[in-house]
């Protein structure tokens, strides 16, 4: 969550694009869309792993119709371009591989460590 922040606002800074109902600019990425999709795929990438083969059936599409809302929503309501949460998808989705590498790297630590494995 603390790298939503760090990626999106120099992003808004630097492209400096006006929304589309009002002059004022920084409105790509959304961050509201970033925070969102990292906020509910990042909880269902760690819930699923400790709910067991249930939760790692309905987690990730729930974090994803949820996410998928709140772009499609910001949208709607006028509050974003289609572009700025398509490019906050795109951004957080990088975001959240990194974050499955990192998670994945910790479990074969885990596993290696614990003596358990063969020879």
């Amino acid at each position: 969550m603390a790298a939503v922040p760090v990626l999106v606002m120099p992003l808004k800074l630097w492209i400096d694009r006006p929304g589309p109902l009002t002059a004022e600019s920084g409105y790509y990425p959304s961050g509201h869309t970033a925070t969102a999709m990292v906020a509910y795929c990042g909880a269902a990438l760690l819930l699923a792993p400790r709910t067991g083969r249930a939760g790692r059936g309905w987690a990730m599409p729930v974090a994803v119709v949820l996410s998928a809302a709140t772009g499609i929503g910001l949208v709607l309501r006028g509050y974003h371009w289609p572009l700025d949460v398509l490019g906050s998808w795109l951004l957080c989705g990088m975001l959240l591989a990194l974050l499955v590498a990192a998670l994945r790297r910790i479990d074969n630590r885990g596993a290696a460590g614990s003596g358990t494995g063969a020879p």
